[in-house]
């Protein structure tokens, strides 16, 4: 028998008519006409080469064939429902799914905290493997499902790939706590004449958005060293005269080491977004580690301290933002 033949509605008028013993209440049941159970009857006999059911004076009772049938197909039937009814419900008290993201070290360190403190408490039999960030396989990762989700700058998204901002950031000058120039704002000159350090997650670089903006001003600044991680900018400065442009939220976290102050020009601020692929769009579990990670970020904004802005802050995104400052 070839299954491509079955129709499988034929098992829900057989397990109808085994439970009732009656056409007449079969039909009932499933909210058919008489004859239309009756030719339903005709097809099962003829698909299993069995009366199944046999008129009796009691009744019509089934045959052998047909009480072996009876479990199997209530079984089926039930696993059917049971997958049918779970399709687009996601339990995360009761799930065990892996969730991989790929993100800069960055971003790892604004989101992946309260992330994981989120799946502790919410989703304890998920787990999360996070793998370092890629731009020139990223679309290869999110179409391979080799990657769930990337959180990347909204400007760095591939094409053909669904999008839903996170928060904004903005870049801010950093040096270590005690250095000469921590002033309540450094000037352009000032911030000309220091070294600074510069990250180039790629490797290598020692020119980026921010010389590029500078090279519009006419003026240029000297990049003694490059870094391909975010998290040693900390370090490097705490240990040296050096300055840094950095997200905001990085230079925040380490401000009892860090003095912070604004950017002497214009640098636009940019978006960090969480980025996937059409094949998970739809997919309940996805859909619930999209949206809890929507929702902690959201509740991070509301408590992120500020510092104070001075000068006109532009509102467009850049597409170096996170890869090279």
């Amino acid at each position: 028998m070839d299954m491509r033949d079955v129709d499988l509605n034929l098992l829900v008028a057989l397990e109808a008519l085994l439970s009732q013993r009656s056409v007449t209440r079969a039909a009932q049941q499933l909210g058919l006409s008489q004859p239309a159970m009756s030719a339903a009857l005709a097809r099962l006999r003829t698909l299993f080469n069995d009366p199944l059911l046999l008129r009796t004076a009691r009744g019509m009772l089934p045959t052998a064939k047909g009480v072996e049938l009876a479990a199997p197909v209530k079984q089926v039937l039930d696993e059917i429902g049971r997958i049918v009814s779970q399709a687009g419900v996601f339990d995360p008290a009761r799930a065990e799914v892996t969730f991989t993201i790929t993100a800069s070290d960055y971003v790892e360190f604004t989101i992946l905290p309260r992330l994981v403190d989120h799946l502790e408490a919410r989703a304890p039999g998920c787990r999360l493997a996070v793998r370092p960030i890629s731009f020139a396989t990223l679309p290869e990762q999110l179409e391979r499902g080799e990657v769930d989700l990337a959180v990347v700058s909204a400007t760095n998204a591939p094409e053909n790939t669904r999008l839903r901002p996170l928060y904004p950031e903005w870049f801010v000058c950093a040096v270590r706590r005690g250095h000469p120039r921590a002033t309540k704002q450094v000037t352009l000159d000032e911030f000309c004449a220091l070294e600074h350090v510069l990250i180039s997650p790629s490797g290598g670089a020692f020119v980026a958005q921010t010389d590029a903006a500078l090279a519009a001003l006419g003026r240029s600044r000297s990049v003694r060293l490059s870094v391909p991680h975010f998290l040693l900018i900390p370090e490097i400065l705490a240990r040296s005269d050096m300055m840094a442009v950095v997200p905001e939220r990085l230079a925040r976290a380490h401000a009892d080491r860090l003095h912070i102050m604004e950017v002497p020009f214009e640098l636009p601020p940019f978006t960090i977004a969480q980025v996937w692929h059409e094949r998970t769009h739809r997919d309940p579990a996805r859909v619930w580690l999209r949206q809890a990670l929507a929702d902690l970020m959201e509740k991070d904004g509301a408590t992120l301290s500020r510092i104070p802005r001075q000068h006109k802050r532009s509102r467009r995104g850049d597409r170096r933002a996170t890869q090279a400052v």
